[in-house]
Formats: structure tokens, C-alpha cells, sequence
């Protein structure tokens, strides 16, 4: 959304500037994306057909009122309800940054290790339980802002309060609240723009010894909407715990899209536990795959199955794309399913 204007080495050696990049002396190459016929950075996105040098981007001044937010839901169900409570808030820019559906594991992984509450397959409810009522976590843990002038803050937060408490389920905690303690304040600074290494713990949940730290993202985008949430979770959660891993997984709401981000975190020094996980995130792409659900990125060993998923068409206009840009597959050959 934010980005505009690239600067494109192509594999000819030719330099494509996009939108308005290509009009000598130019001053509006980063501030107006379209330019003069097709809008051609999106080719250049997940793709294999050039090397972005440059691009622009654009930067939020720092408002004067900054003012982050966290509200803590105590039950798993919750979450369908959770998504359209808040739908209109964002969606009328009462809360203007994105919004965060985190779940108790994804939460604690960052901050302890599984081997404080348990170190079997698969967190038992119970468990999960357990690390909520200890660690201070919801079943699901919000995290909002809101940011403008004084005044806009007041009325905006007014709103918001007066939506959560009526509906009466969830906590509000406010940066007072939390008092500089973990993960509310990873949060707060991430919204702020701050750059933090606090998400990193995620990779010692299963070996808080340094030495695994396997990590694969799997993340599925679908409506904003509370309907398309518990079943996703079951799915997600029956099919980590089948292969002996937890549910780390938490909702990101752009706007009208929801994405579904879970990490299938694994020991990679163990052998038999990476070729589980690999087994693992494969049945995740296939079963999601069936009901509708696809990924918007993926790593490079599953590059060519979530191609498959959106289907010959689009696989045939991208080879086509290749073709005319880089007859001779010079460039990251097979990226995104891609070839020649």
C-alpha cells in the first residue's frame, strides 16, 4: 500500500524505473504510483523477473498522540465474535493501524520456552490453560493504536472503549497498564515503527538451548469475518497437533482481508522432527487449499505446490511474463513456481 516507484534491473542489463521513474528529472516518482499506462510494479513483487534496486516508500510523519492498546479475551471461541466487533473500527479508521488476533501460545513463545509448562507433543488444553492463568495472557490478546492529535485520540478511544465494554467479554489493558512488561510492550513499540528482535523467542519455544529454531510460516488470507475463524483454528490446530506441534497462530486485519499467520516452529537439529514438520506444513497447504483457503507467501521447498493452488491460468501468464522478460532464466529460476 505504502509503496511507489521502483528502480528495476532487468535481466538484459536494462534499467526499468516504474510509474513516473522513467521521465527524465521527474519529481513525482515517489509520491504518485501509476504513471503513464500499465501499473507494472506488481510484476516485480514475489516474482523472478528483475532486481529491484530501488524503491520508494512512503513514511507516516509521527503523530503527536501515540496511544497502543492490548484487550485480553479469556475463551478460544471468543475469536469469531472478537473479528466482527472490531471490524467496523477498522474499517472506519477508528482504530487507523492494523489490528493483531494473537493466541496464548504465539504470545508466550515469546517471551519463555514450552519446556517452563511442558515438554511432550502437542500443548493439552489444559496446558494451554495453565500458561494463560501463570503468564498473564488471553485465549486471544488484541493489540490495537490509536494515533492523531489529543483531540482525535479522546473521541477515537472513547469509541473503542464503549465497544468492548458493551459487548463485555474482554480486558482492556492500556501502556499505564502494562507498565513496560512483556509482550504488551514488544507490541506497543512494533506499532510505533520501532525495529525489535522481540518476536525472535518464538524460535526457542521448542529448544530454548539455542540449537533448533526451525521455523516455517504459514500464513492463509481470507475475509475479515468472524465466521471464517473457528473453523480455520480447529483445522490448523488438529493438524499441528497430529504431528506433535502447537497451535503458535495469531489474525493481522489489513483492512477488509484477515490473514491467518501461524508458525509451524520445530527442533531442525532433530532429524525425525524437521521431516514431521515439512509432513506437517504440507497436509496445512492441501487441507486449507480444499475449503478455499491459499497462501500469500511460503518458502522455497513449497514454492511449486502454492503455485498448483492458484491455478494453470496464472501459471501460464507468469511463464509467458518470464519468457519475454528473461528468455534465458538467468534470474532466481523456479522463484514463485515460476520458469521458463
Amino acid at each position: 500500500m505504502m509503496q511507489c516507484g521502483m528502480e528495476v534491473v532487468l535481466a538484459n542489463g536494462e534499467v526499468l524505473r516504474t510509474g513516473m521513474g522513467g521521465v527524465e528529472g521527474n519529481s513525482a516518482w515517489q509520491v504518485f504510483k501509476w504513471g503513464y499506462g500499465p501499473y507494472l510494479d506488481g510484476i516485480f513483487t514475489q516474482s523472478n523477473f528483475g532486481i529491484v534496486t530501488k524503491m520508494g516508500f512512503w513514511l507516516m510523519p509521527k503523530p503527536p498522540v501515540f496511544k497502543p492498546f492490548s484487550v485480553a479475551y479469556d475463551n478460544e471461541e471468543d475469536i469469531a465474535e472478537i473479528v466482527d466487533l472490531f471490524r467496523p473500527l477498522r474499517l472506519n479508521n477508528v482504530i487507523p493501524n492494523s489490528i493483531v488476533y494473537a493466541s496464548t501460545i504465539y504470545e508466550a513463545a515469546g517471551i519463555i520456552s514450552r519446556r517452563k509448562y511442558f515438554d511432550g507433543e502437542g500443548a493439552t488444553p489444559e496446558v494451554v490453560q495453565e500458561i494463560r492463568e501463570k503468564e498473564g495472557l488471553g485465549a486471544w490478546n488484541v493489540y490495537a493504536a490509536l494515533y492523531g492529535t489529543k483531540e482525535q485520540v479522546d473521541v477515537n478511544w472513547a469509541i473503542v472503549k464503549s465497544v468492548v465494554e458493551g459487548h463485555g467479554k474482554g480486558r482492556i489493558i492500556t501502556e499505564e497498564d502494562a507498565g513496560g512488561t512483556q509482550p504488551f510492550q514488544y507490541r506497543a513499540d512494533l506499532m510505533r515503527g520501532y525495529m525489535t528482535m522481540q518476536e525472535f523467542g518464538l524460535y526457542r519455544w521448542r529448544d530454548d538451548r539455542g540449537a533448533g529454531g526451525g521455523s516455517m510460516w504459514f500464513a492463509p488470507v481470507t475475509v475479515n469475518k468472524g465466521s471464517e475463524t473457528l473453523d480455520q483454528t480447529k483445522l490448523a490446530t488438529d493438524i499441528l497437533n497430529k504431528y506433535g506441534f502447537d497451535y503458535a497462530g495469531e489474525y493481522i486485519v489489513g483492512m477488509r482481508d484477515l490473514h491467518h499467520i501461524i508458525d509451524v516452529l520445530f527442533d531442525k537439529s532433530d532429524e525425525e522432527e524437521t521431516k514431521r514438520a515439512y509432513e506437517c506444513f504440507d497436509e496445512l497447504l492441501t487441507e486449507f487449499a480444499a475449503r478455499g483457503y491459499a497462501v500469500y507467501r511460503v518458502n522455497n521447498a513449497f514454492m511449486d505446490k502454492v503455485a498448483g493452488i492458484y491455478g494453470q491460468t496464472q501459471r501460464d501468464v507468469n511463464q509467458t511474463l518470464k519468457r519475454a522478460l528473461d528468455p534465458k532464466g538467468i534470474l532466481a529460476p523456479g522463484k514463485s513456481g515460476i520458469t521458463i
